[in-house]
């Protein structure tokens, strides 16, 4: 059926909480005016349902389709989870939101999920090697695709079963699995039916996938609502998958693919392993001469890396541009032979010349060009980093309308400038609607976690270290330790932290696979009345977007603020927001340091009934006052605690 009602709460399945109404009305502007919309909302207080159920009645009533992106697993779960509360509450409506979740095939892919190697493919090269597999004769290529193929009666019932139960991705996979199906092409048979689908950011953001999923879709973009889930993620999302890299590691691959695949000529009488050698040889030069113990990136100029190699083999810049050209052909046959082997098609020969192409044509207005070595000289690499995200974001333009969506999104204009958003774009920021009293953030004028202190001082580490153990002993509640890193965590474990907190401790690693993660966040929960420990970092899975309502988080201990590193790169990306905006600090080092912070401390409120402290170790945190309006210096950190947790 066709919606005709102008209530703007039609579709809205909640009794709606403070400032809901007015969300929905800010989005349905947004919607109707074809004016993208920037919206700040703190954490649980109900965004994503307000955005999910206007963006579905608005695109019933006017005939347009939804990608919702998002970052995480676990973010794609919870709107899943909102549209089976919209048909639940409006079942009349059930068919036409019928939404679906997108992964890509290292999820989804049974023959993937069951090989490690295939796992870690790229989306290409897994594209690449389920095209052999399905173009193989019966009984040698995939069994799940075999059988999609074979037993239709088997995807009716599963395609019937998707469409009442608006299933998680995962949920099809398992779904799947037993039934010896591929959920990956069934995903994607049901995507032309599907009003809304949730998919991750590199559907929107990689050019070719955006085009298949809108193919897919049976829809264009300018017929299209993007929604950006936890949008404080973009910018540097965009920078990453802009950026890129050439490691001695990876120069050591391409040594092993020339010895197994063949040494052949590149260029007149110069031998492919003639240049690898040379490559390798040349970043490690550039290493020695540019970096030193205490320095882990530097900046480079654009001509140091190929005059290096010049001097070497006696060869022109187009030379280099020519082999560069060779590699990628030469890269092309070694990805063939494995695609043929039922194998991973990656080349990292082919890899080299993309990423020699990519250094020799470079727009030094947005690219820098770094020697980066955090390994001791084990493993140091030469990389292209972007500093203007921007350049990424252009589809973004060619959509109906954009929704940019996050409880850390300030400062507003800062996010619109880096993705250069258009003029009129509506920036918006709701209070938290949880009552103020039930939150309480402190911090210790008696430590810092600034580099040149911790580094110059095991007194203050020591004191730092005291601290979290007093806390955890002092209270029966459920605590997470937020570090700024990894790397700070793992001195404070090496330093025994560990052994002098008498609770259960639970560590966050940084090599760790989702289903670990969420185990021991799970065991971790279940420590209610006894309080367990979590260690985590800031900006990391935990600090994101993971939900511990009530006591199952009560204490949040923040070590230190999470600035980033004064590296070359960061500079550079400092350097270049003072010359594009003339706010290089406020852009690149303050605003994603307090949304960092305020993503740690929001893990403590989720509903109005929650009740939490956040304790900040760093009396730098004064500087954050125009984020936290409730920030409060004490004196004694367990009293502060204590009268907070005993309701003072």
């Amino acid at each position: 059926m066709t919606s005709t009602g102008k209530d703007e709460l039609e579709l809205f399945p909640y009794k709606p909480r403070k400032y809901q109404r007015e969300m929905v009305l800010a989005i349905r502007d947004s919607l109707e005016k074809k004016v993208p919309l920037v919206l700040e909302s703190g954490t649980g207080s109900g965004k994503t349902i307000c955005v999910v159920s206007q963006a579905l009645k608005f695109s019933i009533e006017n005939d347009k389709r939804i990608i919702y992106i998002t970052r995480t697993n676990a973010q794609q779960r919870q709107v899943i989870e909102e549209v089976r509360e919209i048909a639940g509450r409006f079942p009349d409506f059930k068919e036409e939101i019928f939404s679906i979740g997108m992964q890509g095939r290292s999820h989804t892919c049974l023959l993937a999920r069951e090989d490690p190697e295939l796992s870690k493919g790229s989306a290409e090269e897994l594209s690449r090697f389920c095209s052999e597999m399905k173009r193989r004769r019966k009984g040698d290529g995939c069994p799940y695709f075999e059988k999609m193929i074979d037993d239709t009666e088997k995807v009716d019932e599963l395609t019937e079963w998707m469409r009442k139960t608006l299933p998680t991705v995962e949920e099809v996979v398992e779904r799947c699995r037993r039934a010896i199906i591929c959920p990956y092409e069934l995903n994607r048979m049901m995507l032309g039916s599907a009003r809304m689908v949730i998919a991750p950011y590199i559907y929107i953001f990689d050019d070719k996938l955006r085009s298949l999923l809108l193919e897919m879709m049976g829809t264009r973009e300018e017929d299209t609502i993007l929604i950006v889930d936890e949008a404080h993620n973009l910018p540097e999302y965009l920078r990453e998958i802009l950026s890129s890299y050439l490691s001695i590691y990876s120069v050591n691959q391409c040594i092993a693919e020339c010895e197994r695949f063949g040494n052949p000529f590149i260029l007149r009488n110069m031998r492919l392993s003639d240049f690898l050698l040379t490559i390798r040889d040349a970043i490690d030069q550039i290493r020695g001469e540019f970096l030193s113990e205490h320095k882990s990136d530097a900046l480079l100029e654009k001509d140091v890396l190929t005059s290096i190699i010049s001097d070497a083999l006696d060869i022109s810049r187009n030379d280099m541009r020519s082999i560069a050209e060779q590699l990628i052909i030469y890269g092309e046959e070694i990805k063939d032979l494995k695609q043929r082997e039922k194998k991973l098609p990656r080349s990292y020969i082919y890899r080299l010349g993309a990423f020699l192409t990519s250094w020799l044509d470079l727009d030094d207005e947005s690219f820098v060009r770094l020697i980066v070595d955090e390994t001791d000289g084990r493993n140091p690499r030469i990389e292209i980093y972007c500093l203007d995200p921007a350049i990424g974001a252009r589809p973004i333009s060619k959509f109906y309308t954009s929704i940019h969506m996050s409880g850390t999104l300030s400062p507003l204009d800062e996010y619109k400038d880096s993705l250069s958003l258009p003029e009129d774009t509506k920036l918006i920021s709701f209070p938290s609607p949880f009552p103020k009293e039930n939150r309480r953030v402190v911090y210790t004028p008696l430590v810092s976690t600034k580099y040149e202190e911790i580094r110059s001082s095991d007194e203050m580490v020591e004191r730092i270290k005291e601290m979290i153990v007093k806390i955890c002993n002092s209270f029966s509640k459920n605590t997470i330790v937020f570090f700024p890193s990894f790397d700070l965590m793992k001195e404070f474990v090496d330093r025994g932290l560990v052994k002098e907190v008498k609770k259960t401790i639970y560590l966050e690693k940084r090599e760790m696979k989702q289903d670990e993660l969420m185990d021991i966040v799970l065991k971790f929960k279940k420590g209610k009345g006894k309080g367990n420990v979590m260690l985590s970092v800031v900006g990391g899975r935990i600090s994101e977007g993971m939900d511990f309502p009530a006591e199952e988080l009560e204490i949040a201990i923040i070590v230190g603020i999470p600035y980033p590193k004064p590296t070359a790169r960061q500079k550079a990306l400092q350097r270049y927001y003072d010359k594009k905006f003339g706010k290089g600090w406020d852009y690149a080092v303050n605003a994603p340091t307090a949304r960092k912070l305020l993503q740690s401390i929001g893990r403590l409120i989720r509903d109005e009934k929650d009740r939490g402290i956040a304790v900040i170790l760093d009396r730098r945190a004064y500087r954050f006052r125009r984020y936290l309006s409730d920030l409060k210096i004490s004196g004694d950190l367990i009293k502060s605690i204590k009268d907070f947790l005993e309701g003072g």
